[in-house]
């Protein structure tokens, strides 16, 4: 793993270094080893992908100029561009590849069967069904069809990790490849710091998600603390510390209030759901009482910058304050959503980029799937969080149960980011989610398996 793991450092290295000219027969040589990798091992390639989640660059075809979007000259989806980053490229290499490994070895068998199984495939083909009708209408365009592609991906790496792993060894490494991924990633965003801008993920470009890498970062925190819960004292209970106090650095310089708020949530829920009620409790207090005195002048004006923006025309007033305008555009979308187009398109809404860009998940999937859409986004968020439940209820290894737990209560903060953010469709949360839930998914059915296994 170590030797995986310097080697991509290495080529990152290069990547940066190398000449224009090199950087494109470089990435078809790349392509090549990864078609091979995927050809002869699939936990390698798992790894690759695994890291490529947040440590890969990334291209944008399409966007608008900052002029144009800060103008309002630009006000779709499309606006924003497509963004082509180098696991979009994996997971297509993977995927072509196993369909000529399947005909030559058949080795890969029938999909295992999940709660989140038919939530999947009936909110995606709505999706794509509501998109295919946009095109017709004259209301998406192409970049549309990217969209839902990237909506696959998301549940073909669930997929994967669920077919293609029978054993909880291996299903731990994977979960440290992905906590070594986030520090990494923390670790950059730490660098960022000194230059008095908003942290981002790394390879965002000029402009930076702060918003996407906080709620990355509150999704990777709980499962952190989720197995720091279920683990005695030792090396990796100093390592998974350790590791907490290297992440909560630069999810608090994102500046990201959604972010703030699915972080708040996600404890919550661990004072409900945890044994460890009164650990948690006591960091809590201790946690109140210290970090007021400790954050950074710039994160609480950040904060408070909700309610004491200068005044502007169009702010929106809740209990008589006035709040900012970005805030108030949030709330607008909602209001623009129901009032205009949902009386028009009310069953399978305008398609997938066929409206204006919304930064709030629930009211974009409205808009862009109607009713139908909504119902069955619903019901796939449901099944998540009964898949999970299952997963920390029935696992007993302390590990992956306390990686359940995490994942559960990270789960529910994703919920209130996607409140202000397009949490669900994000690539760099939802791949890292869909991983996740495939690994648990995996232990669950793995000792299920197991337990059948000794009672026959």
């Amino acid at each position: 793993m170590l030797t995986l793991i310097l080697t991509i450092l290495l080529l990152y290295a290069a990547h940066i270094l190398a000449p224009e000219i090199v950087r494109t027969p470089a990435m078809i040589l790349g392509g090549l080893m990864m078609v091979l990798v995927a050809f002869t091992s699939v936990e390698l390639t798992l790894y690759f992908l695994i890291l490529s989640t947040l440590l890969s660059p990334e291209l944008t075809f399409g966007a608008s100029s900052n002029a144009q979007l800060a103008s309002g000259a630009v006000g779709t989806t499309e606006s924003r561009g497509v963004t082509l980053r180098l696991d979009d490229m994996l997971l297509t290499l993977v995927c072509v590849t196993w369909v000529f490994r399947v005909a030559i070895l058949k080795d890969i068998g029938m999909v295992r069967r999940t709660p989140i199984n038919q939530p999947i495939a009936w909110y995606w083909l709505t999706a794509l069904f509501a998109t295919l009708i946009g095109v017709f209408a004259g209301r998406v365009g192409a970049y549309g069809f990217f969209f839902v592609i990237k909506y696959l991906e998301f549940f073909v790496l669930f997929y994967m990790i669920i077919n293609h792993l029978h054993d909880q060894d291996t299903i731990k490494r994977y979960l440290l490849v992905m906590l070594i991924t986030c520090i990494v990633a923390s670790l950059v965003g730490i660098a960022q710091i000194p230059s008095g801008g908003r942290v981002s993920a790394p390879f965002e470009g000029e402009l930076g998600e702060p918003n996407t890498f906080g709620g990355y970062l509150v999704l990777m925190f709980s499962v952190v603390l989720g197995m720091f819960l279920h683990r005695t004292k030792g090396k990796h209970w100093y390592f998974l510390l350790l590791a907490m106090g290297i992440i909560i650095v630069p999810f608090i310089f994102t500046e990201s209030r959604s972010s703030y708020l699915s972080f708040a949530v996600a404890i919550m829920f661990f004072l409900w759901i945890s044994e460890k009620k009164r650990l948690l409790m006591m960091a809590c207090l201790a946690g109140v009482v210290i970090i007021p005195s400790i954050l950074p002048q710039n994160v609480i004006d950040r904060i408070m910058f909700t309610f004491n923006q200068a005044e502007q025309g169009g702010q929106l007033a809740v209990g008589g304050m006035k709040i900012d305008t970005s805030t108030t555009e949030r709330l607008r979308a909602w209001e623009s959503v129901l009032t205009q187009y949902f009386p028009k398109y009310p069953l399978l809404g305008v398609g997938v980029t066929g409206g204006p860009f919304l930064d709030a998940q629930y009211p974009r999937v409205l808009l862009e799937t109607g009713m139908i859409g909504l119902l069955l986004f619903v019901w796939f968020l449901r099944r998540i969080w009964v898949l999970l439940r299952q997963c920390y209820r029935e696992i007993k290894d302390p590990m992956l149960k306390g990686a359940s737990l995490g994942a559960l209560c990270g789960f529910a903060g994703l919920l209130a980011h996607g409140i202000g953010a397009n949490t669900f469709i994000i690539v760099r949360i939802m791949e890292p989610l869909m991983i996740l839930l495939g690994l648990l998914m995996a232990a669950l059915l793995t000792e299920r398996s197991q337990q059948e296994a000794v009672r026959g």
